[in-house]
């Protein structure tokens, strides 16, 4: 096919369209309302368009706003597990493992008291720990002190609650009233240990 057949083709084609179209708008009223059909196509198709881009685009602003307090509330979540992280390596570091047994050191004091041995007596406590989730152990002796001045008990407890890594509680204090400076006194020493954390 040479270049001239082509061109006839085409334009028996365009003659043929505008032929229809002539005969389907041949009445004002007619072309009217192709022009407002039209129209009405072209904006619907014009609405579809923009409502489908401006929803997609409000869904992902919505995301993103979202995606953001998460990444908030993560770093916030992070830094209060490093804070936690610092906070359990000062009090263990701050509460040290004594070399010696407790009962041991708890003697030691009662010893630097000059206290008779017959005096008083120290009894172990099973250690144990609140339960399974704890990440620290107990360890407790009960200590019984009979005969004791009140400035020996006060040096006692000063020196007792000044170690780091122990604590006095259950305290129970008896006296007679004709020996006003010899009591009878019980009470628990504990120490905690943090466990291994894996």
């Amino acid at each position: 096919m040479d270049r001239d057949t082509i061109k006839k083709k085409i334009q028996e084609l365009i003659e043929k369209a505008q032929m229809k179209f002539d005969t389907l708008v041949s009445t004002e009223r007619d072309r009217r309302a192709l022009i407002l059909g039209t129209s009405a196509i072209v904006i619907i198709v014009l609405y579809l368009v923009f409502h489908s881009y401006s929803s997609g685009t409000a869904n992902l602003e919505r995301r993103s706003a979202q995606l953001q307090k998460e990444l908030v509330e993560v770093k916030a979540l992070k830094a209060e597990y490093e804070a936690s992280s610092k906070k359990i390596v000062e009090l263990s570091t701050t509460i040290k493992k004594e070399n010696e047994a407790l009962i041991s050191v708890v003697e030691k004091i009662l010893l630097d008291e000059n206290l008779d041995r017959k005096n008083f007596s120290i009894r172990d406590v099973n250690s144990r720990s609140n339960s399974e989730d704890d990440f620290y152990e107990e360890k407790s002796v009960d200590l019984e002190l009979d005969k004791i001045s009140l400035d020996n008990l006060v040096e006692i407890l000063y020196k007792l609650q000044n170690k780091p890594s122990l604590r006095v509680s259950n305290l129970n204090i008896s006296t007679k009233f004709d020996k006003a400076d010899s009591m009878k006194v019980k009470l628990r020493v504990s120490t905690y240990e943090f466990k291994e954390v894996s």
